[in-house]
């Protein structure tokens, strides 16, 4: 059977950048939200900035909230920060949930990857039950390295290669390209979407 490893982020959760970029601009201004927060269109932090330090697990989300609330202004609070994160991946549409479900009971075997993102990890747990689908979760703060660093994508196909030995193909979906390619060296078939691998497995299943 597959071995399915899927982003968290952009793959599971509904990418709205535009609408995280807004709130975090109301709350620190533009110059803040760019240079320092480091958040940027493609979801992806610029190097250095306390957006990229986050996703590494190199700071704690309370370094990373109060570094952000310190550049606010004065009404700004925590949850005020929370939401505008949380904004960046809003929710995971049920018909996702479905696919994850139906994968599971063909055989096929899923794990997560993911950056720290704590936050969004907290707003996993919290409204979906989906811990039960998958075998492993990784996330780079449990390692200090951050996508597309190729340590964290050895760590999980050494992992998984030695818990399923003779199992196939490995495919990873993630919706950056540049992950795509790290995962690609390690000999994975990679997607952008979920909906593009759930029609070709589909395809190849019927």
């Amino acid at each position: 059977m597959a071995v399915i490893i899927l982003d968290l982020g952009g793959v599971l959760m509904l990418h709205n950048m535009p609408l995280c970029m807004q709130r975090m601009e109301n709350i620190m201004g533009k110059h803040n939200m760019e240079k320092v927060l480091g958040l940027s269109n493609n979801g992806e932090g610029i190097e250095h900035s306390l957006m990229e330090q986050y996703e590494a697990g190199q700071v704690s989300t309370d370094y990373f909230i109060e570094n952000i609330l310190q550049l606010a202004q004065s009404d700004k609070t925590r949850e005020d920060v929370i939401n505008a994160w949380n904004a960046m991946h809003d929710h995971i549409p049920q018909y996702r949930i479905d696919i994850l479900h139906e994968w599971k009971k063909q055989g096929h075997h899923l794990f997560m990857l993911s950056n720290n993102n704590e936050l969004h990890w907290q707003h996993i747990k919290e409204h979906y039950a989906l811990q039960e689908l998958f075998e492993h979760a990784f996330a780079s703060h449990l390692i200090h390295v951050s996508k597309p660093n190729p340590a964290i994508y050895h760590i999980v196909d050494q992992h998984i290669r030695a818990l399923y030995p003779n199992e196939g193909p490995f495919i990873f979906v993630d919706d950056i390209a540049i992950n795509r390619k790290a995962g690609e060296s390690f000999g994975w078939k990679t997607y952008a979407d979920i909906e593009t691998l759930y029609q070709e497995l589909s395809q190849y299943n019927s």
